[in-house]
């Protein structure tokens, strides 16, 4: 009670503020709605999607340095790196990894920390899994090589986030040029990039059925892991340059500034 209580206060401040701002920025189409709903003007909705550091994460092979200092297989490899909270359902992973050692068709990598990765480790162990690894995060320079190492690269998102994140792995993932596997609310602006531009496959949160499905579709076909990857590579040049996106900023900025403060 004490909980919705604070909720609800903190929800009445976020629609002050949006109401008494001179444009706001959102990340999605879906937020607009939501906006006006709370009395804000559509004029001054702005959407421009989020984005990765595209000079950052260059291409790299798949036999890469960082590749071959962790030992990796030879076999299909599946690569999960960012935050795995018990919200974001570590059991698709573990089903996964199941149906790689089972098939004998390659091995998941985890690249994380925290409750999740500790639970999912646990799971494989007694599980006596040998399909599954899990390290800890890397250091950013060594991330092109790490997405640059997967065969297929995954992301999971719970389904109470429903249509209001976009989760920054799946962008770097575009950016690495590789399949992606998803497994996040279709609804999804993150599963719609992937869908509409051809990168990969999405299924819903819950679906590990069409979750292990999903990922023995690309295990089995190889031309279809390349058409992905190079699919989510062209979407990623074409919409993560940056000076395009600073221009769009600016240009709110710049119609906004006789309402900001005095002109310098």
């Amino acid at each position: 009670g004490i909980g919705h209580l604070v909720g609800q206060y903190f929800i009445a401040l976020d629609k002050s503020a949006a109401r008494q701002s001179d444009a706001i920025v959102v990340i999605t189409n879906d937020f607009r709605d939501v906006l006006i709903k709370w009395g804000v003007d559509a004029s001054r909705i702005h959407v421009i999607h989020n984005w990765a550091p595209l000079a950052d994460l260059p291409q790299r092979p798949r036999d890469n340095p960082w590749a071959r200092r962790q030992l990796i297989g030879e076999g299909v490899r599946f690569v999960y790196s960012g935050t795995l909270a018990m919200k974001h359902n570590p059991a698709l992973l573990f089903e996964l990894a199941k149906m790689l050692d089972a098939d004998g068709a390659g091995e998941l990598l985890v690249v994380s920390e925290g409750a999740g990765v500790e639970w999912l480790a646990e799971q494989a162990a007694a599980a006596q899994l040998d399909s599954l690894r899990c390290l800890a995060f890397q250091p950013f320079e060594a991330l092109p090589d790490v997405l640059g190492s997967a065969d297929v690269l995954v992301a999971i998102l719970e389904s109470d986030a429903g249509v209001f994140s976009v989760p920054s792995k799946v962008l770097s993932y575009l950016c690495a040029g590789r399949p992606v596997l998803l497994a996040v609310p279709t609804e999804n602006l993150a599963a719609k990039i992937v869908v509409e531009c051809g990168a990969g496959l999405v299924v819903e949160p819950a679906d590990l059925k069409g979750f292990c499905a999903a990922a023995k579709q690309m295990v089995q076909s190889p031309q279809l892991r390349q058409q992905f990857g190079q699919a989510a590579r062209q979407y990623a040049e074409s919409h993560f340059d940056i000076r395009h996106i600073g221009d769009q900023f600016e240009t709110i900025l710049r119609g906004n500034s006789d309402r900001v403060g005095p002109k310098s």
